[in-house]
């Protein structure tokens, strides 16, 4: 959070919705609620009227707030690991200017309160305004002055250097930048702002705590995203904002408040009210994530019919009755066939794309016939992946062929983890799996092509008994074409470009 800049930009809960509008109601005969401890709505003075924010001074007088100063470590030295990690990360946000997560981390500059709240509303699953929720607006308003203070007594004692003060590269609301420069980078108040609120919604409404943290963490990150915070700032705002709710929860009024906010929430979401803005369009940003490497790990595949399909499941569901800790075909793993496997400038996908597109055009990609012919699987351990065999044709090998020139002006040898889809549990790719696709041209190519739709996972001597088995051979057709990011395991992790083959 950038005073400077403000002044410029302006337990489950157990009771039936019928048990929340009773207590709602009794609220609100009693017009306020400090007849409990809590605040009274209208009496607490706004935080700095001049910023233009509609915030309200906070529950938390300055010696109460959390000090950052003793709390958190002192910025990452130039040359140490962790600043190496921070200009890595910084680096890896530049392929986001052009999308869609950029544009959602300029919204999230603005904190202004009604940008805060309708932030949060497809994760909420509703509309929630100051006027259908007043007391939820004012614990809001209230803690959010908190929560940005809480940062300012290391922010003023480190006076770290933003991140485009050193690596010159552009940043998002860029009419700013000025004064940006003038306010303290470490640790974020924005990310404080943004966790702290994620941690208050999640309280108020528990069902949708994972949406809620994951929009929390996400406005964290889109700090990093316009370039105005390094990766260890959002870590220890986080940090802040969770410091600083937890100190909170030992105001006897706060307390008050959240009660209240409580029944309060509960009555809206009865009312079933739609949320505020494009919650597809805002899930489809969030998925791009916080940084993208200059190097994309791509899978370029067919998708099959739904001939295909049933008999993919079908093994599928044998398989997870054989062994239940196997995956199941679902989004996460979707049945198809994969053609190559490469990593791609990622500057370059679009160019790329365009090339793919005219190959399976050409191609006449709906027009094939292709046969099913055995069961196969590859053992690891104890255990072995298993798939149904599709027939190598000339047909498949030249299209084969034909992509991979066509993706070659854009390839590069090989990449690291941040080339695939990760997650914060899981963010380490496998090296074999990086030397599998580094080499998939041309150990997996040409005459060593063996095309195939994995199905799933089980013992070893299942699968034997399995592929021993008389298979019936079957013909099906590809229903569409893709190009996917890859993610652990070499699962298609990401659609990135769909093909319409049936032009």
């Amino acid at each position: 959070m950038d005073f400077t800049v403000l002044r410029l930009t302006l337990p489950r809960m157990a009771v039936s919705a019928m048990l929340a509008v009773s207590l709602f109601a009794s609220i609100a005969e009693a017009k306020d609620i400090s007849s409990f401890g809590g605040t009274e709505l209208g009496t607490v003075p706004e935080f700095h009227p001049e910023l233009g924010m509609g915030w309200l001074e906070g529950y938390l007088d300055q010696k109460a707030l959390p000090n950052s100063l003793l709390l958190i470590p002192r910025p990452p030295e130039a040359g140490s690991t962790a600043q190496l990690l921070d200009d890595e990360v910084a680096r890896n946000t530049l392929a986001l200017r052009t999308t869609p997560r950029f544009a959602l981390a300029e919204n999230d500059f603005d904190l202004k309160f009604s940008s805060l709240i309708s932030d949060f509303s497809c994760a909420l699953n509703t509309q929630i305004t100051e006027e259908n929720a007043p007391y939820l607006s004012t614990l809001l308003r209230r803690s959010v002055s908190d929560l940005g203070l809480s940062t300012y007594t290391a922010k003023n004692y480190y006076h770290r250097t933003r991140p485009f003060q050193q690596n010159n590269e552009p940043i998002g609301v860029p009419k700013y930048r000025a004064e940006l420069a003038k306010d303290p980078s470490y640790p974020s108040g924005h990310t404080a702002i943004g966790w702290g609120l994620a941690l208050l919604l999640t309280e108020i409404v528990p069902d949708r705590a994972d949406e809620i943290l994951a929009r929390g963490r996400a406005f964290g990150e889109s700090r990093m995203v316009v370039n105005h915070h390094w990766y260890s700032d959002v870590v220890w705002g986080r940090f802040m904002g969770a410091a600083t709710v937890a100190r909170l929860h030992a105001s006897p009024t706060f307390r008050a408040d959240l009660e209240a906010a409580r029944a309060e929430v509960a009555v809206v979401l009865a009312k079933g009210l739609a949320p505020a803005g494009d919650c597809k369009a805002e899930a489809a940003a969030l998925a791009l994530g916080f940084q993208a490497s200059d190097v994309t790990a791509i899978d370029i595949l067919l998708e099959p019919d739904t001939t295909m399909l049933q008999h993919a499941k079908a093994n599928n569901a044998r398989l997870l009755k054989a062994y239940p800790a196997g995956f199941p075909l679902d989004a996460a793993h979707n049945p198809h066939i994969t053609l190559i496997q490469r990593f791609v400038r990622t500057a370059d996908l679009d160019k790329m794309y365009a090339r793919i597109d005219q190959v399976f055009t050409s191609a006449k990609v709906a027009d094939m016939k292709l046969a099913a012919i055995k069961y196969y699987y590859i053992p690891t351990n104890d255990l072995g992946v298993a798939g149904i065999v599709i027939e190598r044709t000339p047909e498949l090998v030249k299209l084969q062929a034909d992509l991979i020139d066509a993706v070659r002006p854009f390839a590069v040898a090989t990449g690291s983890s941040a080339a695939f889809v990760t997650t914060p549990d899981d963010p380490l790719i496998d090296p074999l799996l990086i030397g599998y696709v580094s080499t998939f041209v041309p150990e997996a190519s040409g005459e060593h092509f063996n095309p195939h739709i994995t199905t799933g996972v089980a013992a070893r001597k299942y699968l034997e008994d399995m592929i021993a088995e008389p298979f019936e051979r079957f013909t099906f057709s590809p229903a569409g074409a893709a190009v996917y990011q890859l993610g652990q395991f070499g699962t298609a992790a990401r659609k990135l470009n769909a093909v319409d083959v049936n032009r």
